[in-house]
């Protein structure tokens, strides 16, 4: 009998690549968890087999309904939905923190689940002494600690899943990417609040990574419950990243650093954010050090997935390359 994962977000890029993977396993049946069922998104998952149901973050009792027999379940939420409404950093923060834990409250309460995969990032401000706070990160990471030591049953079946930088920033997140330079045709320039040296673990084609981590995380529960994982199919420095990018699209990029506070001018609160993440990245090299020195982190080769199926930075960036201009 085909048992039944739970996927929230499911019309976002991490959910919809999980969706897909897993309905393409024909072993499991995927019930797809969004708040407007009539999306041409929520359509399109719907047409390829998911089951659509309704809930709200902030209506538990639809969240538990949604979860209703699931022996699985990808839970995420998503900060930067309420940056986009006018929230403060922090306000978005306590926002992803409550919600984070509606949902692990909800899941604990499913008597048919076996696994808990849960979306998260590291702990910035604690792994830096509280030189590089992101709150992005920070308030998932809080979610993590509040399962550990509130939800103990479930902590105990859960994989804290890290992801890292998406290539696909470079094609569809707009302050991210190379901008032609006018007075330099045929020249582009990345504006980034880092160094070129700094490491940032990327996490592969995001159409398609996402799901095959959480196929994998599935199939090996005694090697995964109660640990870490990252999608995490390459570690880059900025600088590498910029000169790919160069190599797939055949234009001349240059690198420019910025300063925080200069593009926080430019771009705004997001700015910031994102500023804040690749300062973290030059901070540590290893953004999952802290798990893997205590042996609770599976590696990537441990899991059993190919190169050849998640992609690694440049293939990544092959995959979105009609958008990376």
């Amino acid at each position: 009998m085909s048992k039944t994962i739970v996927v929230t977000g499911a019309t976002g890029t991490q959910g919809s690549a999980v969706v897909r993977v897993m309905l393409e396993t024909g072993n499991w049946k995927v019930r797809a968890v969004t708040r407007n069922p009539e999306s041409d998104s929520a359509k399109a998952i719907a047409a390829k087999g998911a089951e659509i149901v309704v809930a709200d973050y902030d209506d538990e009792a639809s969240v538990k309904k949604a979860f209703e027999g699931a022996h699985a379940i990808f839970a995420l939420t998503n900060w930067w939905e309420y940056l986009r409404r006018g929230k403060s950093q922090d306000e978005c923060g306590l926002i992803e923190e409550r919600q984070g834990m509606t949902l692990a409250r909800a899941a604990a309460e499913i008597p048919t689940l076996e696994h808990y995969i849960w979306s998260t990032l590291p702990a910035a401000k604690e792994l830096t002494g509280g030189k590089c706070p992101v709150p992005h990160f920070d308030y998932k990471a809080v979610v993590d600690r509040r399962i550990r030591e509130e939800l103990p049953a479930l902590a105990a079946k859960t994989t804290s899943l890290f992801f890292g930088f998406y290539p696909s920033n470079f094609a569809y997140f707009h302050m991210l990417k190379p901008i032609p330079v006018p007075f330099a045709p045929g020249r582009y320039v990345w504006l980034v609040p880092s160094k070129k040296e700094a490491k940032v673990p990327t996490s592969g084609n995001m159409a398609v990574s996402p799901g095959v981590f959480v196929r994998q995380i599935l199939a090996n529960p005694s090697k995964t419950h109660g640990k870490y994982a990252a999608v995490c199919t390459e570690v880059c420095t900025l600088g590498g990243m910029l000169k790919t990018w160069s190599e797939v699209t055949g234009k001349a990029g240059v690198f420019m650093e910025i300063q925080v506070e200069d593009f926080a001018g430019l771009l705004g609160i997001a700015g910031r954010e994102a500023a804040l993440q690749l300062k973290f990245g030059e901070a540590l090299d290893d953004w999952y050090e802290h798990v893997k020195v205590k042996g609770e982190f599976v590696t990537m080769e441990e899991l059993g997935i190919s190169m050849a199926e998640v992609a690694d930075f440049r293939g990544s960036l092959e995959a979105v390359k009609e958008h990376l201009g």
